[in-house]
């Protein structure tokens, strides 16, 4: 970064335009300018906790409370099991599993001086893109450059399941084939990503290995619990040990992409009212005071943007920063990269119509401009008869989230078809 900035405002601006160019895991410290600050990647990919009242950061809870003994007593299991987080569920908003210790939040920076974190991003609306066709060049050639880059450093393996997300770095890896594996977790449960996977394989000639699924014993699981500083469980709690066969390689995931689909749309529309219950409520926690206020201090500053950016921003801040990336260090030997966690990336996608984020339209446009024939495969179904089977199934074994997912996707078509602009197809 060149020059001096002027004040707060041009420091922030400087950070913007001289370090949010950068995709990829980072930390910034800026010790500069009369300012001490640090700064986490567009998402927080590597995440930070810290002690306002020690003057102390760290990467996990175990790290900033080295002491086992205080480690213990400082737990907030009152909070713990308010969230659920024995259940999927996650400390958001700041919170963390440890009395005294914070999380900073992506598109905030830690003041070294004061020891509080403050936003700087985004400070208003994002502009709406002139040129929506470049937004999808936009973010292809990204990701594109990015696993040319990560090529040249090391074996590369690329994620592949039924998703949004893995089809679009398997479009972008199309110049690149001879450079990169595909892998897939042959997980219990995991029926359709395989499926998936092996078709999409065979298909296009993409070199492609399923990785055993292996289930972590009890000392492994508490291992990881410390490593995510107690702040959630899920399915990687006991199925990371399936990701050994990459130590030391080059992982590239799809995380990021959701920014671009609109996760927290339900029945939502630019105007709808969002209050700090309802992100509560959307991001299905159970109402809980604490969780409230955390979420309230976190939106005051935001509420004179539309709902569906609000929305975007929870999803990004108070689910992929606080659960996704609470997980950063919980597998040390992993190299995991993400090339759609990106500030031109993320800035690129907020900037599209509503529709075209709706019913994953931006997505699915993007792989068709690199490699349109992924598409010929559904994404995230099978496509029908085996659709309507894993569909009865889940309702029988999990009717609540059955019946929830269909109303999600009746709202979704419905909004859709209302505010479709043109050259959009459904």
């Amino acid at each position: 970064m060149d020059g001096r900035p002027d004040g707060g405002a041009g420091i922030d601006e400087a950070v913007e335009t001289g370090i949010y160019r950068l995709s990829g895991s980072f930390l910034f410290v800026l010790d500069g300018w009369g300012t001490r600050r640090i700064y986490l990647d567009a998402n927080g990919s590597k995440s930070l906790v810290y002690d306002p009242e020690a003057r102390t950061a760290a990467a996990t809870a175990a790290l900033a409370i080295s002491d086992p003994r205080e480690y213990e007593s400082r737990f907030r299991r009152d909070l713990y099991d308010a969230l659920l987080v024995a259940q999927d569920g996650w400390f958001p908003a700041g919170l963390t599993a440890h009395r005294g210790l914070e999380r900073l939040t992506c598109n905030h920076y830690l003041d070294l001086d004061r020891w509080t974190q403050a936003r700087h991003w985004p400070r208003g609306p994002v502009e709406p893109a002139p040129d929506e066709a470049a937004v999808l060049r936009l973010i292809a050639d990204e990701v594109e450059r990015a696993i040319e880059a990560l090529a040249g450093d090391g074996e590369v393996h690329v994620a592949l399941t039924a998703g949004h997300e893995t089809r679009l770095l398997a479009a972008c890896c199309r110049d690149r084939l001879n450079d990169v594996r595909f892998i897939t977790v042959n997980a219990p449960g995991s029926g359709l990503d395989t499926t998936r996977a092996r078709e999409l394989s065979r298909r296009f000639g993409l070199a492609h290995a399923f990785l055993p699924y292996s289930e972590a014993n009890e000392e492994e699981k508490r291992a990881w619990q410390r490593r995510v500083s107690h702040c959630l469980t899920g399915s990687n709690l006991t199925m990371h040990p399936s990701l050994r066969p990459l130590d030391g390689k080059i992982f590239v995931g799809g995380l990021g992409g959701e920014i671009g689909r609109g996760f927290l749309w339900l029945n939502a529309e630019e105007n709808t009212p969002v209050d700090a219950a309802s992100i509560v409520s959307r991001l299905k926690f159970p109402p809980n005071a604490e969780l409230t206020a955390a979420v309230e201090k976190w939106l005051s500053p935001l509420k004179h943007l539309d709902s569906l950016l609000l929305l975007d921003l929870a999803y990004m801040e108070l689910r992929m920063g606080s659960w996704a990336f609470a997980q950063s260090y919980a597998l040390p030997r992993h190299r995991e990269f993400n090339p759609l966690v990106s500030r031109r990336i993320y800035a690129a996608m907020l900037s599209t119509p509503p529709a075209w984020r709706r019913g994953n339209a931006l997505i699915v446009h993007a792989i068709a401009l690199r490699w349109p024939e992924l598409l010929v495969l559904p994404i995230n179904r099978y496509g029908g008869w085996r659709d309507r089977l894993a569909m009865a199934r889940r309702i029988v074994s999990e009717p609540r989230r059955a019946l929830r997912k269909l109303r999600q996707l009746g709202a979704a078509r419905n909004l859709r078809e209302k505010d479709k602009p043109d050259g959009i197809a459904s």
